[in-house]
């Protein structure tokens, strides 16, 4: 299988996600795993399939394995956000939907869902959501922010601690995903998704 095909055949894979095939979606992922099983967008797939498909355990087991090897991975704090939420772990998922904010901090979606889980879990929402350090360090290698600034607005989030420069620098994601949520009452209702993510394939 080539790097095109590759690409190809993820997309595919994608778009049954995105049409509701999950039950197809899963079988290719794993057929893509058995061939390349370090290749982290099958498994970013793999465990948004099986959140689709409500398995929140089995998505819950491959998210946690794509944050082992990449702890700022996007999509899975998001889907991990959903699943603590479905559990009744709002401390969690709150958690997990920072750290997808720290990733993402001009995402106005995940913005919302942040307010929403602070205001489901304190009563009140937010009128919007402070910058952690992740965040604003984020924003200042992009070039968002100038030196500067950074020190002053760094100031607003004193708990939260500095994360590792080299991480981030190492890292350049671009990825959109409109978050699902879990409807209150423990309901789960599953809106489209969108993802985009421009990862090569690796092979090591």
């Amino acid at each position: 299988m080539s790097e095109i095909s590759l690409r190809a055949y993820i997309r595919d894979i994608e778009k049954q996600v995105d049409s509701g095939r999950t039950d197809e979606a899963i079988a290719h992922c794993r057929h893509v795993l058995e061939s390349y099983p370090k290749y982290i967008e099958a498994y970013r797939l793999l465990g948004k399939a099986f959140l689709e498909s409500q398995r929140f355990g089995d998505a819950a087991d491959i998210f946690q394995r794509v944050l082992s090897s990449t702890p700022d991975d996007f999509v899975s704090h998001v889907g991990m956000s959903i699943i603590r939420e479905d559990e009744g772990n709002l401390d969690e998922a709150i958690w997990h939907m920072e750290r997808a904010f720290e990733v993402q901090p001009s995402n106005g979606a995940i913005q919302e869902e942040l307010r929403r889980l602070h205001g489901k879990r304190d009563n009140i929402e937010p009128p919007k959501v402070r910058l952690t350090r992740g965040a604003l360090a984020r924003m200042y290698f992009k070039g968002e922010l100038s030196p500067r600034q950074l020190p002053r607005c760094g100031a607003l989030s004193p708990k939260i601690p500095p994360p590792r420069s080299a991480d981030i620098a190492s890292r350049n994601l671009s990825q959109g995903w409109s978050a699902s949520r879990s409807c209150r009452n423990g309901e789960y209702r599953a809106q489209k998704a969108a993802l985009q993510c421009h990862c090569k394939p690796h092979y090591d």
